[in-house]
């Protein structure tokens, strides 16, 4: 099974081609607000590289969010079309489940800037030990602030919390002043990797999970700017 990952949900560009369980390639790039611009070709790239028509892939897994409201439309769309075209089914996971999917730790708090000192957290258990690599939630996503999280997690302050993404040292700091047991994973481990999606994806299209690409759609937590300004100058109607 070749499945393809597309990740656009943060300032990281993901794109990776699996099949079975070798990694045909992977791309993870720091773009900031380039998505709109360089996921195409670099999709043609990525084929291109290793000798593989598009129209071989089995499955196409996106990265629904949080994250960029703009970001998350580009993979989100790409995704559909080419489950369209290719008439292929379609995944989408949480940002935030596929960072907790590349660490070996059982209690994973993956982190995204949510900003003015918040963040957007999850709070998953990994079996890795017993080779189950499909996190279980335990907290569902959704928005903080920092000082808030000790209450948030009181009920798991006797185990040893792995925090990764972005805002972790504030967080891990907030934690230990609250005596909390937690540790950090390595530097590569605070992206959702591009390879780690589409594992997951292949996964749970494997288990007959997959989306319907019309009802497929992203996970903002916030709502967009132009929203809020528009409630505020007219009202809800």
């Amino acid at each position: 099974m070749l499945t393809l990952g597309i990740d656009t949900s943060t300032d990281n560009l993901g794109l990776a081609l699996i099949e079975n369980d070798i990694i045909k390639a992977e791309y993870n790039l720091s773009l900031k607000r380039k998505h709109s611009e360089k996921l195409l070709p670099l999709m043609v790239d990525i084929f291109a590289n290793i000798g593989i028509r598009p129209q071989a892939i089995d499955a196409a897994v996106v990265a629904i969010g949080p994250g960029s409201f703009t970001g998350l439309r580009i993979g989100i769309t790409t995704a559909k079309i080419l489950a369209r075209i290719f008439d292929i089914p379609v995944k989408g996971i949480s940002t935030l489940e596929i960072m907790a999917a590349g660490v070996e730790s059982e209690y994973i708090l993956p982190l995204l800037d949510a900003r003015r000192e918040r963040v957007y957290y999850s709070f998953y258990k990994l079996n890795y030990k017993e080779n189950d690599y499909l996190p279980k939630t335990l907290l569902t996503a959704a928005g903080a602030r920092i000082s808030e999280l000790s209450n948030i997690l009181r009920n798991y302050k006797d185990k040893e919390i792995t925090v990764i993404g972005e805002k972790r040292h504030e967080v891990i700091d907030h934690l230990k002043t609250n005596k909390f047991l937690v540790n950090q994973s390595a530097a590569e481990k605070n992206i959702p990797r591009a390879a780690v999606l589409a594992r997951l994806g292949r996964d749970y299209i494997d288990q007959g999970q997959k989306d319907d690409i019309y009802e497929l759609k992203p996970t903002y937590l916030k709502q967009p700017q132009a929203e809020i300004d528009w409630q505020k100058k007219y009202g809800d109607n």
